[in-house]
């Protein structure tokens, strides 16, 4: 098996390539970044094809103009990417490509009988429009965050590709809600970098509630805010670890002094931010699968998310079951499933670890009970390496009847 990854970005795909190559099956990376730095990521040269063009314009656009010039740029340079990308296909028996960028190279798979994984890391991109449309008009604010011509390319990937890969319960139930067969996704969570992520020491007795990721109305941080303010407890703070976007401001204006904007930090001190944390919360709006969700876990850390984050797989993973609990509520051994936009039931969770040491205690026993091994990238590959043989023997089977 020569496996081939088309993907205009960074995301998880070099992680996987990786892997993959440790495993023998790589056959070629082609990306956008320079192959300086995914050598340094662990992926041998002669295994990259790297296409740095679009990468660059990438970054000048944005210098010029901002990220609102980036976001209306996007569709003409996934399509450059796209175009240059399929010219280094050959040799490959099977294709895994990112949305977006994937059009002719799954064009190119069709033509020549290669199976080709569609990798779509979000919800369903009609319904994550839908969600994130709905929850910018609530700020009175237009959503800009997906293009209509990414939209467009990605339906058609969605129909042509043989199957595609979603990380999450959330993101698969959204391609289900928007009519696509369940028998043609792959549902495979993601991995974490277990070297980086791993348990600590808490070195203080402040009830310190930690998110990471952007300041986004689509990251659900305004609830967050609103429900840790409105919990009030004593001797508490809440690090919100993340880049700053135009709405952050508002999304924000709730909050007081126990509220800390720390910016964005490398992975290493992220870690050290785990250590120190009682409770990750992520109250996402929409995430295909958030990989802080797994790097606090892996750190020991009990997790309150929303049902639209990926979480819920972080905290079925030891095949626990839910009790169910007022609000919509599902607690789990390491945690809690919240439905999103919600800041009562943010503000009543983080009340009853504050004043119940023992069931904290007993929720960050449970996350440090997770076997590692779980929740390495490592596992995430095989599972991948699984899910290209099943498609390579459904190939084979209809090629020959």
């Amino acid at each position: 098996m020569k496996v081939s990854i088309v993907v205009g970005g960074r995301w998880h795909a070099i992680e996987l390539a990786r892997e993959l190559h440790k495993n023998g099956y790589l056959h070629r990376l082609i990306t956008n970044y320079p192959k300086f730095k995914t050598r340094s990521w662990g992926v041998p040269d002669d295994k990259v094809v790297s296409l740095p063009l679009t990468l660059l314009l990438n970054k000048a656009i944005e210098k010029v103009g901002g990220a609102k010039l980036v976001r209306k740029s996007l569709p003409t340079i996934y399509q450059m990417f796209a175009s240059s990308a399929v010219r280094h296909l050959e040799g490959s028996t099977l294709v895994h490509g990112w949305s977006s960028c994937s059009l002719p190279a799954i064009e190119w798979a069709k033509r020549n009988n290669v199976p080709f994984l569609l990798e779509r890391s979000s919800a369903h991109i009609s319904y994550q429009a839908k969600l994130l449309e709905a929850e910018y008009q609530k700020f009175g604010l237009s959503c800009t965050e997906i293009h209509p011509q990414i939209v467009k390319t990605e339906l058609a990937e969605y129909e042509l590709a043989n199957q595609v890969a979603v990380p999450s319960y959330f993101a698969e139930r959204s391609f289900i809600e928007e009519g696509f067969p369940l028998d043609r996704l792959v549902h495979n969570r993601f991995g974490t970098n277990l070297k980086t992520f791993s348990p600590g020491v808490k070195q203080d007795n402040v009830f310190r509630v930690v998110y990471a990721g952007s300041l986004s109305v689509r990251k659900g941080i305004h609830y967050l805010v609103e429900g840790f303010c409105s919990a009030n407890i004593p001797n508490s703070e809440l690090c919100l670890i993340g880049g700053a976007t135009p709405e952050t401001g508002r999304l924000i204006a709730s909050g007081d002094s126990r509220v800390k904007c720390i910016g964005h930090i490398p992975e290493p001190k992220l870690a050290e931010y785990y250590h120190q944390s009682s409770v990750f919360v992520l109250p996402s709006i929409e995430d295909g699968f958030a990989y802080v969700i797994l790097q606090a876990i892996a750190c020991g850390v009990p997790l309150i998310c929303t049902t639209n984050s990926g979480g819920e797989d972080v905290l079925r993973i030891n095949n626990a079951s839910p009790v169910k609990l007022e609000n919509n509520i599902d607690e789990y051994p390491a945690g809690y499933i919240i439905p999103p936009a919600n800041s009562e039931v943010i503000a009543s969770l983080l009340t009853k670890l504050a004043n119940n040491p023992k069931l904290l205690a007993q929720k960050q026993q449970n996350a440090l009970a997770f076997k590692s091994e779980d929740l390495s990238w490592e596992q995430y590959a095989l599972r991948a390496v699984e899910a290209y043989k099943n498609m390579s023997r459904v190939g084979s089977a209809h090629l020959t009847r």
